[in-house]
């Protein structure tokens, strides 16, 4: 006689219920695990920017600036913003005005290349989280500026060495990295007029900077010290909860 029993539709349904939730829970897992390698993997890149930074700084035996330049009342040639009383001193070396603030990390580069020591530390970044991008050309995931072009480049200096490609540096998720710039230094009057008004727009009476638009929208630079960002999986830097920093920013302001 046999005495076997099939399974019945209650057990069977039991057991696929028991499987699909071990398959969620492994599922759950395998995710945690990779976004957790995605963050690690950015914020080791951004461990060798900062190094590149430190050593670019030691060999100019100063800090590497960036800023805008004005236009002086009564006149039209711009100018670099300076507190000194003689006038402008050497000029800055990144110009913020002169190119798309998501393709600042472009110019960060090209400016470190030229300390072979940062150089160096660069060709260090993974080959995954780093390519050309030609400046006469469009790249494949996002279009280049509208007269970008490496002819544009080499008739304002400023804006971009005259190459014909330009690195860039993009995360897990395929999107360029952001920069953070700190804010030039505050003359004594605007740090004079934040003293006396507590809630004037934009100075930084911790630092005794003016903080920088980046600084207003993604987190305050500490130290005068270069940010450095990724948007996360979402891509919008504005939801800042799953942004990824070189260092924690200070806060935002509130708007």
């Amino acid at each position: 006689m046999n005495n076997r029993r099939a399974f019945t539709v209650l057990e069977l349904v039991v057991v696929i219920g028991i499987i699909l939730i071990l398959m969620s829970l492994a599922l759950t897992v395998t995710s945690a695990v990779l976004a957790a390698n995605d963050r690690r993997s950015m914020q080791n890149t951004f461990l060798m920017l900062d190094q590149a930074i430190d050593s670019w700084q030691s060999q100019a035996g100063r800090e590497l600036t960036a800023g805008r330049r004005v236009i002086p009342p009564g006149t039209t040639a711009p100018i670099d913003f300076t507190l000194s009383s003689g006038g402008p001193s050497a000029g800055y070396d990144i110009y913020e005005e002169n190119f798309p603030t998501t393709y600042a990390i472009c110019v960060v580069l090209e400016r470190l290349a030229s300390s072979p020591d940062s150089a160096e530390i660069i060709s260090r970044i993974p080959s995954t989280a780093i390519r050309f991008v030609p400046l006469n050309g469009t790249n494949a995931v996002e279009p280049l500026p509208t007269g970008w072009t490496s002819t544009s480049a080499q008739t304002d200096p400023n804006q971009m060495p005259p190459y014909a490609s330009v690195r860039e540096i993009f995360d897990p998720w395929n999107r360029r990295i952001g920069v953070i710039f700190p804010g030039r230094a505050a003359t004594k009057a605007e740090v004079a007029a934040a003293i006396a008004n507590p809630n004037t727009n934009g100075i930084d009476l911790e630092d005794g900077s003016v903080r920088t638009w980046d600084e207003q929208s993604m987190g305050i630079c500490r130290n005068r010290k270069m940010c450095f960002v990724s948007a996360g999986p979402d891509g919008d830097f504005g939801t800042i909860g799953d942004n990824i920093y070189s260092y924690e920013p200070i806060p935002r302001p509130a708007q």
